[in-house]
């Protein structure tokens, strides 16, 4: 549009003084139309080829990308889509996808060594919580605050709450968007076949334990690597505020639970080493009987109707009854390019993404949002379930991971397995782990 206003001026530079200053005073106003237009067209999402509107529209610009839409990851499809459409609204804009599957500790990894490095991505969808800290220390991230107030159109989109809760220190390094929560799924098939009462008690549950072992299926799909069935025992027992008590020894119980579940063979033979995408795999091919997991597994189970969720059962003496895991422990982060055109076209494409259409297409896969949402009305019975589990709960935690070191939270991980095998104590874990918190606090 600047070139097309430039070529008119050159057409008519022997007209009188006084027309040419009227042109340019009319060039220069629709160039401020112009601009508005653009931030508009990146806050609608639209599909439409607007090519001319992108920055630098006649350089090319690449864009780094980093998230956890890889490998089996539910949202692996949207993600594809929306960057296809997103490079064919702005061909100039070629985006180089470095998504890293969220298992194995893999995306940490790269974004631990990328921050090392000065390299970070352009644009990340990465934890919050406690993991902000090692991006905000690297110097290179956006705090959104300003980009928020300039565009007051596109900061309504969001949950003005939710992004409160996922502030570091004080300030907006993330933009939240795709919301979680974590339950206990059973196989409702399996337990009426072996007339078994919904798991929805810790008697139930512990029952179904037992004549599950008995009839050679599975009573629970895990993987003593991951963190899910610790975070529901633990937050079972002591409730919310006892769960924010750092590997507090009233956890110890908890914890002991998993030793017992182990000699009631609840758990598969190879649980020490099965990852959690092989544990999801034993459940939903109906090897296992219940699962402890989160929203994002809900959409690749929904296939089966007979698959349901509940809240995990209270434990014995608990406080935690009808509480739950949940919240948005990713958002998206920025880096705060030089390059006012990589700055821009990041911009650009964080507008695109968290736009009414685009997210509307990755809440039809599962989870909550905290952007709206287009309704694609396709909603699966047990997405509608798990978002029903959540708007009844009586409270709800962020994950104990969201908020203590990476070291001490692997080490208690590393923990849970000597103790479910009775090699050390539960009080004995909690200790080592707590030791390694306050060191790195202070």
């Amino acid at each position: 549009m600047r070139m097309v206003k430039g070529s008119k001026f050159t057409v008519v530079m022997l007209l009188m003084t006084l027309v040419i200053g009227l042109l340019a005073g009319c060039g220069g106003e629709n160039k401020e139309k112009s601009s508005n237009s653009s931030d508009v067209s990146a806050s609608s999402g639209s599909s439409e080829n607007t090519a001319s509107k992108s920055p630098d529209s006649d350089k090319e610009i690449k864009l780094r990308m980093a998230t956890q839409f890889a490998g089996s990851d539910p949202w692996v499809p949207a993600w594809t889509e929306a960057i296809k459409a997103f490079e064919e609204k702005y061909p100039n804009i070629k985006i180089v996808d470095e998504s890293t599957p969220v298992n194995q500790e893999a995306l940490r990894t790269k974004i631990k060594a990328d921050a090392a490095t000065g390299n970070l991505a352009d644009v990340m969808f990465y934890f919050n919580g406690s993991e902000t800290k090692m991006l905000v220390e690297s110097g290179e991230i956006v705090s959104w605050e300003e980009e928020l107030q300039k565009d007051p159109d596109w900061a309504a989109l969001f949950n003005s709450s939710i992004l409160e809760k996922v502030k570091y220190e004080g300030k907006q390094y993330s933009l939240p968007y795709i919301g979680f929560y974590e339950g206990l799924f059973w196989n409702k098939t399996l337990f009426d076949k072996h007339q078994l009462a919904a798991p929805t008690t810790y008697e139930a549950f512990m029952k179904a334990v037992e004549v599950f072992a008995q009839n050679d299926i599975i009573p629970f799909a895990t993987s003593l690597t991951t963190p899910y069935l610790q975070e529901a025992l633990i937050l079972s027992l002591v409730g919310p505020e006892g769960q924010q008590q750092v590997y507090d020894p009233s956890w110890a119980p908890a914890i002991n639970i998993i030793k017992e579940l182990n000699e009631k063979k609840a758990f598969p033979k190879d649980a020490l080493t099965l990852d959690d995408d092989k544990a999801q795999a034993l459940f939903s091919g109906e090897k296992a009987a219940m699962m402890f997991n989160g929203s994002w597994t809900a959409v690749g189970l929904s296939k089966n109707p007979g698959i349901q969720i509940t809240p995990f059962p209270l434990v014995p003496g608990g406080k935690g009854e009808n509480m739950i895991v949940s919240g948005f422990g990713s958002g998206w982060y920025m880096k705060n390019n030089e390059d006012k055109a990589k700055y821009d076209a990041s911009l650009l494409f964080i507008k695109f993404i968290t736009s009414p259409e685009v997210a509307g297409k990755f809440a039809a896969i599962g989870g909550t949002y905290a952007v709206q949402t287009l309704d694609s009305g396709n909603t699966a019975e047990l997405l509608k379930a798990g978002n029903a589990m959540v708007a009844q709960a009586k409270d709800f935690v962020m994950p104990i991971d969201s908020y203590v070191s990476r070291e001490s939270y692997t080490e208690f991980l590393k923990g849970i397995s000597y103790v479910a095998h009775n090699k050390k104590s539960a009080e004995e874990v909690l200790d080592q782990a707590k030791k390694l918190s306050d060191r790195n606090k202070g």
